[in-house]
């Protein structure tokens, strides 16, 4: 008990570390969003958008590996296993190199002709373009060499060093934005090689950090192979979850570039930054939390795990409620406020982009508990069938003439139907779990609050004429609902202790 207790403490200083890193970071980047588009113009951010695509598909892998690494890292850790940590930080240097150079010869051939060749980019913005595209691949090696030092310091939960590096992150590219407005050359491309400088600083801050704090994070020859099959399956079949995922969001945002060019291509981005900030908002407790769950796992705390779990579940979905109820209703206002332009594209994708944006939080607990299960090949085959179906359901609906606000629609019912399976799954390889227990104590109680928190929230924006004034009540009634709601019915009688204890810890810090 008093162990549990020690790392619900720890959960609490995490949690508030991260949320502190959240507000931090979600707001430079969504104000960096609007310098962007008024620096680059609708056109050129269309462009970099749909070239981002390209290596985001590629970049799939990074995050991945970060979970492959994180895992391992974590389950050594919950079996005080130094030497494992020792192979596992090698190992996973030698294959971050290899896939490095993998995706480098993919990225400078079929990428390459992919972009010059299959995107819809005026001619003479062609030459930027390219620019941008061989900036954004030595971007991505960047990031993913960094992996083996940022999985320790979240695996050690020193979430100090992770905010503080990500906030000053942040805080350098919105100097960089600023700075390609005064700068008399091509924004674009002085954009793509900003990046590339703060990313390459990044990984050299991380290499010191982890040469510097923990022991394990020196590179030696391993002959494990053993381990390094391990770790490779691992991360190949999270690696065919994740390109699954990549393909409905990503490639979803290239077959859009194709049909209808890079000004929708504009809208879907400015959609995407939304998702982009939940999944923000939502990272910072699961990277808190995901720790704890591997290790209770690994110890056998079952029961501590289930509570880890569920509790999970509820702040994820609680949390986001609050945010997406005023956001859902008043987007157009808010996107006004926001980038000073509110099409009518804009505001139906960032409207739908919330719902699959709920939707994908809610996995993320269930797929921690099957990574510490190891049974990740059982997992993704089934889970993923439904997610590799939205690209050629897109295509051929695109082909048929329909809109392109059709590709969040299909991403929806995919995210759905997947996870009902992720449920399935998670029943049959970990058997504390209950699925009559998840429908009674969370689907039930969420349903409810969530149709009264939105009626509320509904009656005060009929009820008030004066824009700003609606949106500040908007705001604070879908708060308060909300919070209220879950208190009343939401929340278990020890699960309410929890909260308390994380409150509590929050208030003194």
């Amino acid at each position: 008990m008093s162990e549990n207790f020690h790392n619900t403490k720890r959960i609490a200083n995490n949690t508030t570390l991260l949320y502190f890193r959240m507000l931090v970071v979600m707001s430079i980047n969504l104000y960096s969003v609007r310098l962007v588009l008024n620096a680059l113009g609708i056109e050129d951010y269309g462009i970099y958008d749909a070239i981002a695509g390209v290596i985001t598909v590629l970049s799939s892998i990074s995050s991945v590996l970060q979970t492959a690494t994180l895992r391992f890292y974590s389950y050594a850790l919950g079996q005080n296993n130094f030497k494992r940590l020792q192979n596992i930080f090698s190992t996973s240097i030698y294959i971050y190199a290899l896939l490095s150079v993998i995706v480098f010869i993919l990225g400078e051939t079929i990428g390459l002709w992919f972009v010059n060749t299959q995107l819809v980019i005026p001619q003479e913005r062609m030459y930027a373009a390219n620019w941008i595209y061989q900036f954004s691949i030595f971007s991505f090696i960047s990031i993913i060499m960094q992996i083996p030092f940022s999985s320790a310091v979240i695996a050690h939960e020193d979430m100090s060093i992770f905010a503080k590096i990500s906030i000053a992150e942040s805080i350098i590219k919105l100097m960089a934005i600023l700075l390609i407005l005064v700068i008399p050359m091509d924004k674009l491309i002085i954009y793509g090689a900003a990046l590339f400088i703060i990313y390459t600083l990044v990984l050299l801050s991380y290499i010191r950090i982890g040469f510097i704090k923990y022991e394990e994070c020196r590179f030696k020859k391993t002959k494990d192979k053993k381990l390094f099959k391990e770790l490779l399956s691992f991360s190949g079949w999270s690696l065919f979850g994740s390109v699954a995922g990549v393909g409905m969001s990503q490639v979803n945002t290239l077959l859009v570039n194709i049909f209808f060019g890079p000004l929708i291509n504009a809208s879907r981005a400015i959609s995407q930054q939304i998702n982009l900030a939940l999944s923000s908002f939502t990272g910072s407790f699961l990277m808190a939390i995901r720790p704890q769950m591997i290790k209770s796992y690994a110890e056998g705390s079952y029961s501590y795990l289930n509570k880890l779990f569920n509790i999970s579940n509820k702040l994820i979905y609680y949390c986001l409620l609050m945010v997406c109820i005023p956001l859902m209703i008043e987007m157009e206002n808010i996107l006004w406020f926001w980038l000073k332009t509110a099409d009518p594209n804009t505001v139906l994708f960032s409207r739908l982009i919330l719902v699959f944006a709920i939707i994908m939080a809610l996995n993320n607990p269930i797929s921690i508990i099957i990574q510490a299960t190891g049974y990740i090949k059982e997992y993704h085959v089934p889970v993923e069938f439904f997610t590799l179906l939205c690209v050629p359901a897109t295509y051929i609906l695109f082909k048929l003439g329909y809109p392109a606000y059709t590709t969040y629609i299909v991403m929806i019912i995919a995210s759905i139907a997947s996870h009902i399976v992720r449920l399935i799954c998670l029943k049959k390889f970990y058997k504390p779990f209950s699925f009559s227990e998840y429908v009674k104590s969370f689907i039930l109680p969420a349903t409810v609050i969530t149709f009264f928190s939105s009626l509320f929230v509904f009656l005060i924006h009929e009820s008030i004429t004066n824009t700003l004034f609606r949106v500040a009540a908007v705001v604070f009634i879908s708060i308060s609902s909300v919070a209220l709601f879950v208190l009343l019915i939401g929340l278990s009688k020890s699960e309410k202790d929890v909260v308390k204890q994380l409150i509590s810890k929050i208030k003194r810090k």
